[in-house]
């Protein structure tokens, strides 16, 4: 019996109930569901997912211990999987951005021109935390959860879960190789303990030029039709005698439980397709509250100033190429995020999305009053007013928060936290600094040198608190104010600037040394430092430490409001045939449906395949469309090989599917009916960006690069024989 099937004896009366709807579901469900499923539904979901097309028997997806499942991994950000028995790894090029950006300088800019190891020994490191886990097992902890914090409230009850979080993680965590945490699902109402092998060992293999993965670039990104190779390779490495250990030459190639066969056929409108893979988070259980809140400040708000932090970088670094690579990967990042946030804007520019859903909560109120349910109707009522509370000083947050992602000031303001928290006993200690996180803190001291320009991070932390400086005086923090001489009588910004020159001239943080010599550094040390960051760092601390009990205390009656409230609108879900499936954590779900295009408006329809063709109609030779000159050539020529498809007259480039997918399932592989790698979902259409709050099947959409595109780059562009040989595909 399987580590899941296990668990699976063990089912809540509510896990239960959702089994029962899920199966409910499926009995009027032709060929998709929408909803990202934990492993442990898909048997309730056999009937949907067999007449959709899946050939394997169903324990193939809910099985930890099978095939698939042992294939799909996460990287901790996105989702990859195993595709050789010699621990090669696929995902998509702007996953493995950083390692790709890690490796680059301004003399061998692998960015733009791609890299490719002839053999094992040529692989390079991904660098420090780029990290692989595989899930082992997973576990309901609902009961010793929500026994710890029974009774409890604010920060009590934060205390109590955190302190019942770190026992089970205590217990799970058995050796180095282990990595676990405890997940909630539906607001806190269920808990799992996740059990992951870490694999601390991963190497760039293969990634194509920009020009190929990151084809039409930020114009193109979320749209379709697209056109994009948004593929790369990694490899797991592990010590000679298969421990998970850092980088060293000495290490081997990991061999996985099992690895995914590709199918170079690829797929066709109307087939089958299943995604499996990592989601990042959705809000579709959210109150309508949280989504105008999102809608009237928080896309905004990162639409403006991430904007200006892109044009500050840009400005820094022209003429300067080196300081350039060092923030291309966090350039990508941002715009990615900014054009998400204006896709958010855009869907819901038809205010119908956000009338339904206060028309389903006011349909969920009557149902409550009907049905007697008192307590759901209480949390729902004090959840209004403690988000209310939460968003009191949100403008102050955002931009100390853009000050205290600047690289200097993240170091010293963890440095200096680290030094206090190493005076308790471990399991007193925040989350964040326990031991078990110590090589994730250093890691990040070590990522600096390679991302980290003086200038760019000066500019950016002058014009975040510029933005803080304009805020109303009740705003104000008196520690920041005093430090950066902000009085409000319009020379701030000359005063702001004149202080941290002071400080990026005097701070010994922008050397390795100096930053690795501070983790073992004493309070009393640091106390005594003469750099300028870890003093300003020590003046915020006991204000930053009332914040952040301020917060939890919040945060855990939100939770506890949420809980409540989410029980009783489970029960409404089952009572009314609506899906129940837990909101995106970044934990393993499935999603299947079907090759299909879509009509974003009257009179238009979309075909769910690009091909070679779109990419001479959108060359021009400059970026964001250029592409190599063999790959125009090739295309020119016809020369398609084994991956020509009759049904398109080309090779096939990226394809659509009604799958149900977000952020954090970027490089999760495409499986087709038989449970083969057809390609990678790496983006969503631009028309469902705000799925994430409210799913629309007749425009959702998830963007794919397809396999055969990457077989013919690999093979025809970058003679990258080696890896088709181990893939064990002939070209």
């Amino acid at each position: 019996m399987s580590k899941l099937n296990r668990f699976a004896r063990f089912c809540s009366p509510l896990r239960m109930s959702a089994l029962a709807l899920a199966a409910s579901l499926t009995a009027g469900t032709a060929t998709a569901v929408e909803g990202m499923w934990q492993p442990w539904q898909m048997p309730s979901l056999e009937k949907a997912v067999k007449a959709a097309g899946f050939e394997l028997p169903i324990d193939a997806i809910s099985d930890l211990d099978k095939h698939p499942m042992t294939a799909v991994v996460s990287l901790g950000f996105c989702s990859a999987s195993f595709v050789s028995p010699q621990g090669l790894i696929v995902t998509n090029h702007h996953c493995a951005y950083g390692a790709i950006q890690y490796n680059s300088t301004e003399k061998n800019n692998l960015i733009e021109k791609g890299f490719y190891a002839e053999k094992l020994s040529d692989e390079l490191p991904g660098g420090p935390g780029l990290y692989l886990y595989v899930t082992e097992d997973i576990r309901d902890v609902s009961q010793d959860m929500l026994k710890a914090a029974e009774g409890l409230h604010g920060l009590a009850r934060y205390d109590a879960l955190e302190g019942m979080e770190k026992q089970l993680l205590k217990q799970c965590e058995s050796d180095d190789a282990t990595r676990c945490r405890v997940a909630a699902f539906h607001g806190g109402l269920k808990y799992y303990l996740i059990k992951q092998r870490q694999i601390k060992d991963v190497r760039l293999v293969y990634a194509p030029a920009d020009s190929i993965g990151k084809f039409g670039g930020d114009i193109d990104n979320w749209m379709w039709p697209r056109h994009t190779g948004d593929f790369s390779f990694l490899r797991a490495y592990v010590s000679p005698d298969g421990r998970s250990v850092e980088y060293s030459p000495d290490n081997v190639p990991y061999h996985p439980k099992s690895f995914l066969e590709v199918n170079p056929q690829g797929l066709h409108e109307g087939d089958f397709a299943m995604v499996l893979g990592y989601p990042g988070r959705t809000n579709r259980h959210r109150l309508a509250e949280e989504v105008e809140n999102a809608v009237s400040w928080h896309y905004p708000m990162v639409i403006k100033h991430y904007k200006k932090a892109v044009d500050i970088i840009e400005k820094e670094t022209r003429d300067r190429p080196d300081a350039a690579v060092k923030y291309a990967s966090y350039i990508a990042s941002i715009n990615n995020y900014t054009k998400n946030s204006e896709g958010m804007l855009d869907g819901f520019r038809d205010i119908a999305p956000i009338e339904k859903k206060k028309a389903s909560e006011a349909a969920f109120r009557q149902w409550a009053q009907e049905n007697n349910k008192t307590e759901a109707l209480d949390s729902l009522t004090r959840l209004h007013d403690l988000l209310k509370q939460s968003r009191a000083h949100r403008d102050r947050d955002f931009f100390l928060g853009m000050l205290n992602r600047t690289s200097l000031m993240s170091a010293a303001n963890r440095l200096y936290r680290l030094a206090q928290e190493k005076q308790k006993p471990d399991i007193e200690r925040d989350p964040a600094y326990q031991e078990r996180n110590w090589d994730r803190i250093r890691n990040g001291l070590v990522r600096i040198d390679r991302r980290f320009d003086a200038p760019v991070d000066q500019a950016l932390a002058q014009y975040a608190l510029e933005q803080y400086a304009a805020l109303p005086a009740d705003e104000h923090v008196a520690a920041i104010d005093q430090w950066f001489g902000i009085k409000g009588d319009g020379r701030n910004s000359r005063r702001i600037a004149k202080a941290l020159k002071k400080m990026y001239a005097k701070t010994g943080l922008d050397e390795q040394d100096q930053r690795l010599s501070l983790l073992s550094a004493t309070p009393e040390s640091l106390n005594d430092s003469t750099d300028p960051f870890i003093r300003l760092a020590k003046i915020l601390y006991p204000w930053r430490m009332q914040q952040e009990k301020h917060r939890k205390a919040l945060a855990a009656d939100i939770q506890e409001a949420r809980k409540n409230y989410m029980a009783a609108l489970l029960q409404y879900a089952k009572a009314t045939g609506q899906p129940v499936y837990a909101d995106a954590n970044s934990t393993l779900r499935i999603t299947f449906g079907t090759v299909k295009g879509y009509s974003p408006r009257d009179a238009v329809w979309y075909e769910p395949f690009t091909t070679l063709r779109g990419i001479l109609e959108k060359y021009t030779g400059q970026p964001p469309f250029d592409a190599p000159k063999k790959e125009i050539e090739l295309i020119r020529n016809r020369d398609f090989g084994t991956y020509y498809d009759p049904k398109v007259d080309s090779v096939p480039v990226n394809f659509l599917t009604d799958l149900d997918i977000t952020g954090g399932n970027s490089g999760s592989p495409t499986l087709d009916a038989k449970a083969r790698l057809a390609g990678l979902a790496f983006d969503g259409n631009y028309e469902s960006i705000n799925a994430d709050w409210i799913f629309n099947p007749r425009l959702a959409r998830t963007i794919h690069v397809d396999i055969r595109y990457m077989l013919w780059i690999m093979d025809k562009v970058d003679n990258a024989q080696r890896l088709l040989k181990e893939m064990k595909v002939k070209p």
